[in-house]
């Protein structure tokens, strides 16, 4: 491998330079993140052994039982570099598919059964800090910091709509499924994607809101919380939903048409007057309508029974009072509802118990029983009048359910660090733990995921629905995701000599890690350490903590030695070895630098060894056998202080030159020393920073020495005479760490911006920004052959950066990093409509009226510049369609004007040849027949050339029945027709892209893919793509092309087109779903009446493959393997 860079001969304006070529660094690794706190984790299967977490911007599946890592699902790089956090996780019900929201507002969809992902989401503008799934996963709701809302569909990879009304961050959002309907009657009917279902959305304005997807409009809002509100959950029956706010209060709410266990009750109970009324979502059809206008009553009909319905959807029940005063921060139910998780920003989960249909009966005949025994003692003691009266009057009242008669707090689990989220597990993981009632995962604050189980105070069977869990007992932790991260951040971290250990510091002790697996080896407990340094041989390492002492750490062993606790007043701050090996200096905030040497330490082991009497046999304890201390000797390794070097400000860094002559460190009073080593006399004083140097290192030949500064600069030092050969601003915050290429003069910074850069220390250039870091970078860590360098941070991530053999040149990769900050700046500014749609609203709320249907719905997508490329690669590819058809056509007509000229031409050589066939002989007849043969000729190679007009041209891409004789194809098109090349370049456009891609087009462009529209109706090519073009078009276009001459005949042309087409294709789509249907209910009975029944762990993989084949055999009941 190449370990200087190369030079490279180029041709710049005519003259020929020599230009250095640099070997690039990229990522290759990043571990010690077990879950980022921004992201609740989820399960990733319904048996409850595998869960989901954000590890900043990767996805990691963890084994939960054995505390590994399963698979890590990392995004492709960006040009920039800077792949954004994952703020939002989601999983669809019964199915591998994961949601990660990001902090750029982009949403990434993962297939954890093969972990792929092929679908990129931009609907945001800032973070996203809600997403959810609908029951059948088919649909995506995600909110954000800028106060949208957009619903997604997740099998056409499209957004439907983007809902706003909110007026600050949207918290969460649940769909709402209130209809029964199949998929086949949804069809059939024509209704929309969502199907009927209504959104439920919270913010941090204080509102909660009812969103009908149908009509795209807010139809419900729910404003009478005193505080903001984080978080909202809907039971799976669909009948109750529970609200979090910042304040103590619970909220609970019943959901109209939603059906769960309480449907029974509700019946006899307090919703007599409501069955006595008709059902606003209950449509019945008696007949098709057969007209137009019969279908447009029809569907008016139906808009407004979906508005009433939706705008009566939450009934409030009333809230109840939590045990912690600590704002909620995520509620949610457990698979089958009978528990309500309540999770704070403190360190405890509430867990409460929903009663059913038959408690809530009971409870409510006791309280009604209370009533009348109150009512009758008062008409007993005579307090009968108007307090009767009025007391009878409020017997409705007293029947209605409140929330005190839905939930009650069952059990509150409280960490010992902040709680982040939770996540229930599923009902197969509950079912295996006898006596167990839930699971739940708790991501805590310190970078852990801890399982906790809650069990039945009696100890009953979960399945037992008498005791249905009244009493639970106290919540137990299980197991915990700890071993493969730090608690905080990554203070330090150190290489061996060999490369093979890395050592990580944090507050609580280091770690031993592989840094070529990413494996952590093993923990040991310590002080917060600050910087650390490998004794000889690579096996022992010293800590400088924070304290101010000295721990000497055996790394195989895992285990603490015998080190000095007071070897500083103050903290250690940094750590340098002597060129000879024989001991180290450091430096503290005590104003010393103090030199140690490496020392073997005799070290005394004392145990009690219990003396019995002569005879052997057993005698009393006090009489014959006494305990007797052994000391047992060992040697260890040590450190003993030899000498101390007086400053008069706070020492924060110290470095030793390789050629073991010259001690620098860097100073509180923002200027560095230099002393010589063997006598401590000063040298030099470096001074030029304008706040104090955090850091600074020595080059591998002793000349050159770098600083970083709290000014944000680097400069680089000459040891010669201590002049500053350049000053760089380096950073956008402190530069915390400096590191020397060995054997270079090339050097690594980090800062608190989270940048790692790589500079040329000679010709004082950036070369590469590595960006990855999402919070500051204190540590940096260079192999001894510069191969890769390690990087520690605030984000408690470790990174590892690899030279690669791909070689740079610095003007390449400033051209590179300008097209990255063009990129990263593409979608900030807001759009038209959102800007439109904002001014609407603020108009509306200030006249105190209602805001217009356009206001609040808008499109889902939003531009970047791949919408913007999307565009321009749709304005070349009907460019080049349409002028490749004017060829064809002009072609064709001049081959006509051709054929016509001939044949007049033809026609006056006849009347010549016939005027002067009267004045010759036989020998002009003999003539006259040699020339009706050649008009016969003629005649025939007149018809052979129409024949060839009819056949295909012969290209090297095969047959192109485009083109006609003669004229040459356009090589572009790859062998296809003009109209087939636009149709492909429309094809390859991301579905989430398209909208705003088509929107991004010109007007004469819009034309011109419609009058293309029109020709692949009518070959009925890729159908639903051409009729989602053709409506697009039309409503974003309406007005020109109502004003358009042009626009007319092709409008009219569409228009039968469209509708036949669609049709057709919602007929064979029907079809399909009925078939499958059909087949899945075969297959079900099958399955049934064979008695089959998997038990999993009771046979093999390879009697379960013979039972499946066995059961769905081609056989006489026509079902098929599959």
């Amino acid at each position: 491998r190449l370990t200087f860079p190369v030079v490279w001969q180029r041709r710049l304006r005519g003259v020929t330079v020599m230009v250095k070529a640099y070997l690039r660094y990229e990522q290759a690794r990043a571990f010690g993140v077990i879950a980022s706190p921004e992201a609740c984790p989820v399960y990733a299967d319904d048996n409850g052994k595998l869960v989901v977490t954000a590890a900043l911007e990767r996805l990691v599946v963890w084994d939960v039982r054995r505390g590994v890592e399963v698979r890590t699902l990392v995004p492709p790089p960006r040009e920039s570099g800077v792949v954004p956090a994952i703020t939002k996780i989601a999983r669809a019900s019964g199915s591998t598919i994961v949601a990660a929201g990001a902090a750029d507002g982009s949403i990434r969809l993962w297939n954890l059964a093969d972990g792929t992902s092929d679908v990129l989401l931009k609907g945001h503008k800032s973070e996203v800090t809600a997403l959810r799934f609908n029951k059948s996963g088919s649909l995506l709701v995600s909110g954000g910091k800028d106060t949208n809302v957009v619903v997604w569909d997740v099998v056409a990879e499209v957004g439907l709509c983007r809902l706003r009304g909110h007026k600050d961050q949207v918290t969460d959002a649940v769909f709402v499924e209130t209809g029964s309907e199949s998929i086949e009657t949804k069809l059939a009917a024509g209704t929309s994607a969502a199907g009927g279902a209504r959104l439920v959305t919270t913010s941090k304005d204080g509102t909660l809101k009812v969103w009908d997807l149908d009509t795209q409009h807010c139809a419900q809002t729910m404003a009478h919380f005193t505080a903001e509100v984080w978080s909202v959950d809907v039971a799976p029956g669909g009948g109750k939903l529970a609200v979090g706010t910042a304040d103590e209060r619970l909220h609970l709410f019943g959901v109209n048409g939603g059906g769960d266990g309480d449907d029974e009750f509700d019946a006899q109970g307090d919703n007599d007057e409501a069955n006595d009324g008709e059902n606003p979502t209950a449509t019945t059809t008696t007949s098709t309508p057969k007209t137009a206008d019969e279908a447009s009553v029809a569907k008016q009909k139906q808009t407004s029974a979906a508005i009433e319905s939706a705008s009566a959807l939450l009934t409030p029940l009333g809230f109840v009072k939590r045990a912690d005063d600590a704002r909620v921060s995520t509620l949610r139910f457990d698979e089958r509802g009978t528990f309500l998780g309540c999770q704070t920003v403190g360190r405890a989960v509430e867990v409460y118990r929903v009663r059913d249909s038959k408690e809530i009966g009971k409870r409510l005949r006791r309280k009604a029983k209370r009533r009348r025994d109150k009512r009758k003692q008062k008409k007993d003691s005579g307090g009968a009048g108007e307090r009767g009266e009025h007391s009878d009057s409020d017997d409705g009242d007293g029947d209605a359910i409140t929330a005190a008669d839905t939930i009650d707090l069952a059990a509150v689990v409280r960490t010992k660090a902040k709680t982040r989220g939770f996540a229930f597990a599923p009902r197969t993981r509950v079912k295996r733990r006898s006596g167990v009632k839930c699971v739940l995962s708790i991501l805590t604050d310190c970078n852990a995921v801890e399982e906790w189980e809650i069990s039945g105070a009696d100890g009953a069977d979960d399945d037992d629905e008498t005791k249905n869990a009244k009493d639970l007992g106290e919540p137990l932790r299980t197991k915990s995701l700890e071993h493969a991260g730090h608690r905080a951040d990554v203070r330090g971290l150190v290489l061996g000599p060999d490369d093979i250990t890395l050592v990580t510091l944090s507050h609580k002790g280091v770690k031993v890690w592989d840094p070529e697996a990413g494996s952590c080896a093993r923990s040991v407990e310590g002080g917060y350490g600050l910087c650390a340094l490998f004794a000889p041989g690579g096996r022992h390492v010293v800590v400088g903590t924070k304290s101010g002492g000295l721990e000497v750490i055996d790394t195989q062993a895992g285990v603490q030695l015998t080190g000095l606790k007071d070897a500083h007043a103050g903290p250690v701050w940094g750590i340098a070895a002597t060129p000879n090996g024989a001991g180290f200096v450091t430096a503290s905030a005590d104003k010393t630098v103090k030199f140690f040497e490496w020392t073997l330490l005799d070290v005394d082991d004392e145990e009690e060894v219990g003396a019995k009497d002569a005879t052997g046999g057993d005698a009393d304890a006090d009489a014959n056998a006494t305990a007797t201390p052994q000391r047992n000797t060992r040697r260890e390794l040590g450190v003993l202080h030899t000498k101390t070097l007086q400053m008069a400000e706070d020492v924060l860094s110290v470095s030793i030159t390789p050629d073991g002559k010259l001690l620098s460190v860097s100073l509180l009073d923002n200027t560095l020393k230099v002393f010589f080593v063997d006598s401590l006399k000063f040298f030099l004083s470096l001074y030029g920073h304008r706040l104090p140097a955090l850091c600074h290192d020595v080059s591998s030949d002793s000349r050159l020495l770098a600083s970083g500064g709290a000014d944000k600069n680097v400069r680089i030092w000459g040891l010669d005479f201590g002049d500053c050969h350049k000053s760089i601003f380096a950073h956008d915050d402190s530069v915390t760490a400096l590191k020397f290429v060995p054997k270079t003069h090339y050097l690594f910074s980090a800062g608190k911006d989270g940048r790692v850069k790589y500079w040329d220390a000679d010709k004082f250039e950036p070369l590469l920004t590595l960006n990855g870091h999402h919070a500051s970078v204190w540590c940096l860590g260079v192999s001894a052959r510069g191969d890769f360098v390690v990087s520690g941070g605030h984000d408690r991530a470790i990174r590892v950066w690899e030279r690669t053999d791909e070689p740079f040149f610095v003007d390449e990769e400033k051209e590179r990093r300008l097209e990255s900050l063009l990129e990263d700046a593409g979608g900030e500014d807001d759009d038209d409509d959102d800007r439109v749609a904002k001014a609407a609203r603020d108009s509306a709320f200030a006249r105190g009226g209602v805001a217009p249907a356009g206001a609040e719905a808008g499109m889902a997508s939003r531009k970047t510049l791949e919408t913007l490329s999307a565009a321009d690669a749709i304005v070349d590819a009907l460019d080049v369609a349409r002028h490749e058809r004017t060829r064809i056509e002009a072609h064709v007509a001049k081959k006509a004007k051709a054929a016509l000229s001939m044949e007049i031409d033809d026609e006056g050589k006849e009347d010549t040849r016939k005027a002067g066939a009267k004045d010759t002989g036989n020998k002009l007849k003999k003539l006259f027949k040699v020339n009706d043969d050649d008009e016969n000729d003629d005649d025939s190679m007149a018809s052979d050339s129409e024949l060839l007009d009819h056949q295909a041209v012969v290209t090297p891409y095969g047959e192109n029945s485009s083109y006609p004789t003669g004229l040459a194809p356009n090589p572009l098109l790859m062998g296809v027709s003009p109209e087939r090349y636009a149709l492909a370049a429309l094809a390859t456009v991301k579905p989430a892209d398209l909208e705003r891609a088509v929107l991004s087009l010109p007007f004469s462009s819009a034309l011109a893919l419609l009058d293309f529209l029109s020709g692949w109706l009518e070959k009925g090519e890729k159908i639903e793509l051409t009729c989602r073009l053709a409506s697009l078009i039309v409503r974003l276009h309406y007005q020109q092309l109502g004003a358009t001459a042009n626009a007319r005949g092709v409008m009219l042309r569409i228009r039968p087109l469209l509708r036949d087409r669609a049709n057709s294709f919602r007929d064979v789509l029907g079809f399909n779903l009925a078939g499958l249907g059909m087949w899945a209910s075969r297959v079900q009975e099958t399955v049934g009446a064979a008695g089959w029944k998997r038990k999993k762990g009771d046979d093999s993989d390879d009697d379960d493959d013979e039972k499946d084949d066995a059961l769905l055999s081609d056989d006489e009941t026509g079902v098929g393997p599959g």
